[in-house]
């Protein structure tokens, strides 16, 4: 059985290798710096080439289609098949002659091209960038563009979308592996680095190494790991960044696959979890107050310093030294958002791992919070303005899938105004963010205790919601179609 693996991407910091302090040295680097410059610069241009070419290659076979008499008549007397009485038989033998029409288009297309499809494209951009792009970096170009144009090349036939328009500064494919041969190396004074054409090596550069990349990395070195397609980004800032795919084998895990984890996502309490088939607990995770806290201080800090630039960046020269500041806090706050997220997401995984549950369901996201005008819900405007929902649930996704744990999206309707023990729903059940009171009278579980005045304590309302998602069998797309 081949060895399924979890793939996440490793964003390292970059520079170009500087051998040794002599001015010959010194020439080197900007010498190779200059390669680099030309081939990014490049780069866009043979994207579009290719992407170009892919489209009037499938234009191509649709000019055969329309220049052929035969081939718009079958098309014109299967639509109008009732029309024209056409029996069974009839239809059969023209869809059999349509498709035989197909392959001699594709036949004809192949020859036209004067080999595959792929190869045609490799070749226009060899012939016209090969001198200033390596001829590894154009292929791996060539495979990526090719295939992901396939995905969505019937949309495009549909006019459901355009072909896509490549600009200056897009990822610039890698190797890290060629012919089974590692090139991410590692020199004697332990610093590791990535073998690039034309003689050209990155140094890897780990910083405060916050995300643990140096222990990924030399479980990379050491086999323990695999990688893929990866590539290297020029930031706006001048900076160079590895996107480092690495392919992480899946845990083998005793999991039950009728244990659900439902996950709920709140106003007040970010997530709470949830298991199928557990009548009390549950996990609370995050809280509304200390996540708003920073967001609004930051979002001040962010005012304060854009009424000061407001003044500051009228005219004159050194806007973008002035905005620096601005961008730092920007990422700063990003920052602080993608880690909550993360320690939240990893927090789901081990509660599943913990009680053995096979599958983690969560709310389809569109519409989320909205009304049924779809417009924004009062409650929600606040929190929705300051939170990553949609992130969140692609680290749980990721993170699950590493884990062995399938991830499923409900119907996220009536969850919250429904009893998880009875299923009776009736609006103002869910008194307020933090209480469920059943009103269903045969129910006892749902109404929580019992006070000495006859009324229900009721139960949490969060946990009420994450169970039902839990129970749900609403599968549906993560996106509404």
């Amino acid at each position: 059985m081949a060895t399924e693996y979890t793939c996440i991407t490793r964003k390292i910091e970059v520079h170009l290798h500087r051998h040794g302090d002599s001015e010959e040295a010194a020439q080197r680097l900007k010498e190779e710096y200059r390669i680099w410059d030309e081939i990014n610069d490049n780069l866009y241009k043979a994207a579009n080439r290719i992407i170009s070419h892919c489209f009037f290659n499938d234009a191509y076979e649709y000019r055969l289609k329309l220049h052929s008499p035969r081939f718009k008549e079958i098309e014109r007397l299967l639509k109008y098949a009732k029309r024209n009485k056409l029996t069974d038989d009839d239809i059969k033998a023209l869809k059999a002659e349509r498709k035989e029409l197909f392959a001699e288009f594709k036949r004809q297309r192949q020859s036209f091209l004067g080999g595959s499809e792929q190869n045609s494209t490799d070749r226009v951009v060899s012939h016209e960038f090969l001198d200033v792009i390596p001829s590894e970096v154009l292929t791996c170009l060539n495979q990526n563009i090719a295939s992901t144009y396939k995905e969505y090349a019937r949309d495009v036939e549909r006019g459901v979308r355009t072909i896509s328009n490549f600009k200056k500064g897009i990822p610039v494919p890698v190797r890290v592996k060629r012919n089974g041969a590692l090139l991410l190396r590692k020199r004697e004074d332990g610093s590791i680095y990535l073998s690039f054409p034309k003689g050209l090596e990155w140094d890897l550069n780990f910083g405060r190494d916050r995300s643990n990349n140096r222990e990924i990395v030399e479980r990379v070195l050491s086999g323990q790991y695999d990688v893929g397609g990866s590539s290297i980004q020029e930031a706006k800032n001048g900076k160079r960044f590895l996107l480092l795919v690495v392919k992480i084998p899946k845990e083998s895990r005793a999991l039950n696959p009728d244990r659900v984890v439902g996950v709920d996502l709140g106003v007040n309490i970010p997530l709470y979890a949830a298991l199928n088939d557990n009548t009390y607990g549950g996990l609370s995770i995050g809280s509304r107050d200390q996540f708003l806290k920073v967001r609004m201080r930051m979002a001040a800090q962010k005012r304060e310093l854009q009424r000061n630039l407001r003044v500051a960046t009228n005219g004159g020269h050194g806007r973008k030294q002035k905005l620096q500041a601005l961008d730092r806090l920007e990422g700063k706050e990003r920052n602080w958002v993608h880690l909550q997220n993360h320690i939240f997401s990893k927090s789901i995984i081990e509660y599943a791992l913990r009680n053995e549950a096979g599958a983690i369901q969560m709310e389809r996201l569109t519409g989320f919070g909205h009304d049924r005008n779809d417009e924004v819900d009062e409650g929600f405007k606040f929190i929705l303005r300051y939170w990553s929902f949609f992130e969140l649930q692609t680290m749980i996704e990721y993170k699950a899938k590493a884990a062995g744990i399938e991830v499923r999206y409900v119907d996220p309707y009536h969850t919250s105004q429904t009893c998880s023990f009875c299923g009776h729903y009736e609006k103002g059940q869910r008194v307020n963010q933090a209480t469920f009171i059943c009103k269903n009278p045969d129910c006892t579980k749902g109404k929580g205790k019992e006070r000495s005045d006859g009324t229900f304590e009721g139960i949490n309302a969060d946990w009420n919601a994450a169970r039902n998602i839990a129970l749900s069998d609403k599968i549906v797309e993560r996106k509404k179609k």
